[in-house]
């Protein structure tokens, strides 16, 4: 039995002995003692945070960006910070040791010196983990925000800011539409980011920025988060106020019933219908497009519900170049947030909101002028108030009076519009970049594109069948540039509304 306890004793010390002669690659300095403890803390974390995400992988479930971003950049950042804390503080070791500074000697790690150095130093491991974690986890929010993705990183960005900045997703953060959810476009989209940098950092970049996007995250994984297109059914009215170019800058209107629609839902028994036919699932839409903006067409390839498949070719189209996409939500709603106004649509929403006055006469006429004769420069509004007063003064001397009494306000609100529209800096102007969502081009006349991309009647099957292009099949007139319109009297509002 003696014999036994002496064994196991001397195994003990052997044990510790060999243990303690080789502590000192990990222990025998302050700077290889944090390393090694950082190693360990941040193993230890990876290793749960794997255990989690095959967990997240084998169930199904969204994994968290948090996590994501802990597991994937944090951690490891942390890990080759402890590697080269390790691997410095055995240089230091080493150098000593060649010259004779302190001789190696085994550690006993049974020491109140060595467990009162290693409480030290992990608490300090410790704190500072949690420091730099904290630290990391702000920054990673400081590089989400507009604030960060508009002006700080990327400040050629500053006219798609402005332009967000007034739209209907001015609260929605740039992030949640570029980048959207899960590890993968998040990796993604950074290192993108780390390219766009280098890019303006060299001054090496387009003037403007291209559009579209070509490697934006589809749309059905972003816009469909909060946008639901299965409960987008039935029509409704829309009315757009219009200014004629007289001189009492006529007020008139244009209304319509635009028919909506949205995919086969079977809970509700209604079959796909309207616009949002196009993003019924069973309705899948392919287009050809030979140029970047996705504005030449070529030709469609549509699989109906019952599985047949047509394809639509434009007579005129002579080679198979070009790109195929499938259709979702962006092919239409091109601009949904970065939306840039033409002058005559600006012009029509400040005379309707009042921050153009209406009662100046030719008001409507000579600031849509004005705005596309002149380009922003560092005292816009000077330049617009004396421009504005010499044509009137010219032209409308009776209306000068009028103009003069409110010309701070009106030259103030003619700035805003031409600040917000035109960069000359970056080659932005007037139609720069053009909604699918219009049938107008920059000029205000009736254009050719957006719908009519694909429904101009051009396209057909090898059988003769064309691509419906009845304007009644997405919208029903109601009013066209009408001065007294009074609504919906005689106009069969109702009957449309029963369709």
């Amino acid at each position: 039995m003696s014999n036994g306890t002496g064994n196991r004793r001397s195994s003990t010390i052997r044990a510790r002995d060999w243990f303690g002669s080789r502590l000192p690659i990990f222990w025998d300095n302050w700077v290889a003692a944090a390393g090694s403890v950082l190693i360990v803390v941040t193993v230890f974390l990876l290793l749960l945070l794997f255990i989690l995400y095959l967990y997240n992988t084998l169930a199904g479930h969204e994994s968290n960006p948090y996590v994501d971003l802990i597991g994937f950049m944090v951690l490891p950042a942390f890990l080759l910070v402890g590697l080269g804390l390790l691997w410095g503080g055995n240089l230091v070791r080493r150098r000593r040791e060649k010259l004779g500074v302190r001789p190696h000697t085994p550690i006993d790690v049974t020491s109140g010196r060595f467990v009162r150095r290693a409480l030290v130093v992990t608490g300090v491991t410790f704190a500072m983990l949690v420091g730099l974690g904290l630290f990391s986890f702000e920054a990673y929010h400081y590089t989400d925000s507009n604030q960060f993705c508009s002006y700080v990183c990327h400040e050629v960005m500053a006219p798609e800011a402005m332009a967000h900045s007034t739209s209907p997703h001015a609260k929605v953060k740039c992030v949640e539409c570029h980048i959207g959810p899960g590890t993968s476009w998040f990796v993604r989209a950074k290192l993108s980011g780390i390219r766009q940098v280098f890019a303006v950092l060299t001054d090496d970049f387009s003037r403007p920025i291209p559009t579209p996007v070509h490697n934006l995250r589809p749309a059905r994984d972003t816009c469909e988060i909060c946008h639901w297109p299965e409960r987008f059914h039935g029509s409704r009215l829309v009315t757009h106020p219009r200014f004629d170019d007289d001189e009492e800058n006529t007020a008139q209107t244009t209304a319509l019933v635009l028919h909506v629609g949205g995919p086969e839902t079977q809970h509700q028994g209604s079959a796909a219908s309207g616009i949002h036919w196009h993003v019924d699932p069973k309705n899948q839409v392919r287009y050809r497009h030979v140029d970047s903006q996705r504005q030449e067409i070529m030709e469609v390839v549509q699989s109906t519900p019952e599985g047949d498949i047509r394809y639509f070719r434009d007579a005129d189209a002579d080679s198979a170049d070009g790109e195929w996409r499938t259709m979702d939500c962006l092919d239409c709603h091109n601009r949904p947030t970065h939306i840039y106004d033409l002058p005559h649509r600006a012009l029509d929403t400040a005379l309707t909101v009042g921050s153009l006055d209406a009662s100046i006469p030719w008001l409507r006429k000579e600031a849509e002028r004005l705005l596309r004769e002149l380009e922003p420069n560092e005292d816009t509004e000077t330049l617009i108030s004396e421009r504005l007063r010499a044509i009137y003064a010219e032209e409308h001397p009776e209306a000068l009076a009028a103009l003069e009494a409110k010309l701070q306000p009106t030259a103030a609100e003619l700035t805003r519009i031409l600040e917000r529209n035109v960069w000359p800096a970056m080659n932005i102007t007037w139609g720069t970049y053009a909604s699918n969502l219009s049938h107008f081009d920059s000029e205000g006349e009736f254009g050719e594109g957006g719908c009519f991309r694909c429904h101009d009647g051009g396209m057909t099957t090898a059988e003769g069948e064309e691509i419906n292009s009845d304007c009644d099949a997405c919208h029903a007139l109601l009013a066209v540039e009408e001065a007294d319109w009074e609504g919906f009297e005689g106009l069969g509002m109702e009957a449309f509304l029963r369709r």
